[in-house]
Formats: C-alpha cells, sequence, structure tokens
C-alpha cells in the first residue's frame, strides 16, 4: 500500500510540472483550448498529489515536521500554479508567479527525495 501511494504521488509531482510548463507556454501563444484541457488535469493531478500525500504524512510519518513543512510549500506551489496559469490565460503579467511556481515545486520534490535532511 505504501509503495502505491508513494508512486502515485511522486508520478503526480513529476506529470504536474510538466503540465505546468507546457499549459503556460500554450496559454503565452494563444492556443486556450488545449491549455484549458491541460490547466484542468493539473488540477485533477493537484487533487491526486493531495490526497496521496495527505494519506501518506497521516499513516506513515505523522511525527516527522520535515513532511508538514513539505506539505505547506506543496499548498503554496498549488497556489503559484493556479495564479501563474491564471493570469497567462488572461495575458496579464504571470511570469513572476511562473518562476516561482518552478522554484518552489523543484524545492518540494528535493524535500520529497530528502536532500536537504
Amino acid at each position: 500500500m505504501y509503495n502505491a501511494l508513494k508512486e502515485a504521488h511522486v508520478g503526480g509531482w513529476e506529470v504536474a510540472f510538466v503540465l505546468l510548463i507546457i499549459g503556460y507556454i500554450l496559454y503565452r501563444v494563444g492556443k486556450t483550448k488545449v491549455a484549458k484541457v491541460l490547466h484542468i488535469l493539473l488540477r485533477l493531478m493537484m487533487v491526486i498529489i493531495l490526497v496521496s500525500g495527505a494519506w501518506l504524512l497521516f499513516q506513515f510519518h505523522t511525527s516527522d515536521i520535515y513532511y508538514y513543512v513539505k506539505g505547506l510549500l506543496a499548498i503554496v506551489t498549488f497556489g503559484l500554479m493556479e495564479m501563474s496559469l491564471g493570469r497567462a490565460r488572461k495575458q496579464e503579467g504571470s511570469t513572476g508567479f511562473f518562476i516561482g511556481a518552478l522554484v518552489v515545486i523543484v524545492v518540494v520534490i528535493m524535500l520529497g527525495y530528502r536532500v536537504f535532511g
């Protein structure tokens, strides 16, 4: 059970990373119909990541504060992803949100692999 949840969680982050980049580019070049589909898929991945991450946290890592910090940063990442794609869809300035989302998502992934401790 643990390995299945972990693989769903890790795979969700990988897919979300790719969907964010492709969706952002498509919104910026004016391909809004395809970008909206990717945006919806990204939201689905966020739900999968959130559910699998919460399950892993509360079933296997309840005493480790490290994973609570990772969870909070993941929620910040979700907000930055939504802001960057929402503003890109409206053709507003979104580069800062996009770069911020990429930076924080890399930090969250590194935390997941315990690179920092």
